[in-house]
């Protein structure tokens, strides 16, 4: 693990008014470091991972080490102090996390020491969530696992020195070990994935596979830091069945799965969000009850988020809102509504393919204020009798393509 232990010169290591863009870089990458370390510590110890831009995954930040900023200017005092003072806040953050819990982890480099560690040395095998193994349970196995990989999988059964488990794919597989997924009453859904389903690309160049990803991520911490556990069909830049996603759900036994998007193409423009929430059917005539709440809450904290975004131009079709979209046979239309047995809801966020909406799409505070509203609907859902937004009467009759069915296996361990 990278350690850093001291700061970058201080101001009055140069006289005033002598200071060149090399001393501000200096500070900005020793900022930057100093931040990406504060971040693996985060995601390590568990603790103000919503301080984490993008989030975390398995320990790590989502994505990677921070970056220093480009300075523009002529360099002054204020610009150095500035910088300074920062330096000094994050190493003063840093020991408070290298000495607040026991791993012991980098306290060497704490000084002074930490109360009670007199002499400690680092220990950078950190096992903070041990694997188990299928010896270690003598009655029902958990029905599902984080591989050693980091890849979620509905678990089989046992098979010779190992856990038989479904594979991203929907294949029989073997691993070795894995992180339990127990009492898991949330699936998060990031759709599409891999090189064989981007879905919409915003006209910046934004995959919606990776921003659905992204946002998942977010919303997976928020119900972290609510003591809501929860899981995702899809844990990195891989492809996965509908139909393999849905029975992951199932197979946990989960008490809402919601599948996160972002729409494509760009219909007429207005000052509102044009979020969706589909939702699933007992008939043609009727939406299942709990699937409509759950949707009808997504939809009121989403739209009532966005809204206070200033600037933007939405795109929104006449009918959008909490929406059943059911086949001309009558049956839902889109398989991740109409396949899983757990109650489901569908969030298309805004519209990737509008250039107002992607740029927002684009930035740290769209994935902060979409994953909170998203927590606080699952939040009520599962813990108040709430309704949000009442569904539309009349659904939607549409025929879509089908969703790509290629696969490419992804290495579990």
């Amino acid at each position: 693990m990278l350690a850093l232990g001291a700061s970058a010169a201080s101001a009055q290591d140069a006289p005033s008014g002598e200071f060149t863009r090399e001393d501000i870089e200096l500070r900005d990458i020793l900022i930057a470091a100093q931040e990406t370390l504060l971040n693996i510590y985060r995601c390590q110890f568990g603790i103000d991972i919503l301080a984490v831009r993008g989030g975390c995954a398995f320990g790590l930040p989502t994505l990677g080490m921070s970056q220093p900023a480009e300075f523009v200017g002529t360099p002054t005092l204020e610009d150095i102090e500035v910088r300074d003072r920062l330096v000094a806040v994050q190493e003063s953050l840093l020991n408070t996390y290298r000495c607040r819990f026991d791993f012991e982890i980098d306290t060497h480099i704490t000084p002074e020491g930490c109360p009670g560690q007199a002499g400690s040395q680092p220990d950078l095998s950190l096992d903070l969530e041990p694997m188990v193994l299928p010896g270690d349970f003598d009655g029902d196995l958990p029905p599902g696992l984080i591989t050693p990989n980091g890849v979620s999988v509905a678990v089989a059964g046992l098979t010779d020195g190992g856990f038989a488990v479904w594979t991203p794919c929907g294949t029989v597989s073997k691993v070795s070990a894995g992180l339990p997924l127990q009492g898991i009453r949330v699936v998060v859904d990031p759709g599409h994935g891999g090189s064989y389903d981007i879905g919409a690309v915003g006209p910046n160049g934004l995959a919606e596979r990776d921003l659905n990803l992204t946002l998942s991520y977010a919303v997976l911490n928020e119900l972290s830091s609510r003591g809501i556990p929860a899981a995702s069909t899809r844990t990195g830049h891989y492809g996965s069945p509908l139909s393999v996603r849905a029975a992951f759900a199932d197979a946990l036994g989960a008490e809402a799965l919601v599948s996160i998007h972002h729409n494509a193409p760009t219909s007429s423009i207005g000052p509102e969000p044009g979020t969706e929430v589909f939702v699933q059917s007992v008939s043609a005539q009727q939406a299942r009850a709990d699937s409509a709440r759950l949707g009808g809450l997504l939809h009121q904290e989403i739209t009532e988020a966005l809204s206070g975004f200033d600037n933007i131009s939405w795109s929104r079709t006449n009918d959008a809102g909490v929406l059943r979209v059911l086949l001309p046979s009558g049956g839902d239309a889109y398989g991740m509504i109409r396949q899983p047995a757990v109650p489901t809801a569908l969030i298309e966020y805004g519209y990737l393919s509008n250039p107002s909406e992607a740029a927002l799409f684009a930035t740290d505070e769209y994935i902060r204020v979409a994953a909170k509203a998203t927590a606080n609907a699952i939040e009520a859902y599962l813990n108040t009798d709430r309704s949000g937004t009442e569904s539309n009467q009349q659904p939607r009759v549409f025929d879509p393509a089908p969703a790509p069915s290629s696969c490419n296996e992804v290495a579990l361990e």
